[in-house]
């Protein structure tokens, strides 16, 4: 398992539209990411800015490329709907706006009883 987290900005005025698009995210798209291997998949906004943290099992690329070659009709459809809300995601190679894990700590499952 592998952590990710990645940062965009989406379109100032959008707001209420992009928090209610992923309140009610269609069933058919939380279904493929899990199958696709992301587990605790969370986005995080302030103002414009969107943090998304999650963990890919068995590992990003992986999750990444299934994502890809079993879901891209359904995840080309999503991005039709996103690309008018969000300004940037990658940078000029293509690659998403990540951030390097530096520290984790788990919950030791003895001492949360």
């Amino acid at each position: 398992m592998e952590r990710m987290c990645f940062k965009f900005s989406i379109r100032a005025g959008t707001e209420e539209i992009y928090d209610k698009s992923h309140t009610d995210i269609w069933p058919e798209l939380a279904e493929a990411i899990l199958d696709s291997g992301y587990r605790n998949y969370s986005l995080f906004r302030r103002g414009t800015e969107i943090i998304c943290s999650c963990e890919c099992v068995p590992s990003i690329a992986e999750a990444q490329k299934k994502m890809k070659e079993k879901y891209s009709s359904l995840v080309d459809r999503w991005n039709v709907e996103m690309d008018k809300l969000i300004i940037e995601m990658h940078d000029e190679t293509g690659s998403l706006f990540t951030y390097d894990l530096i520290w984790h700590l788990d919950v030791d499952e003895s001492r949360s009883q």
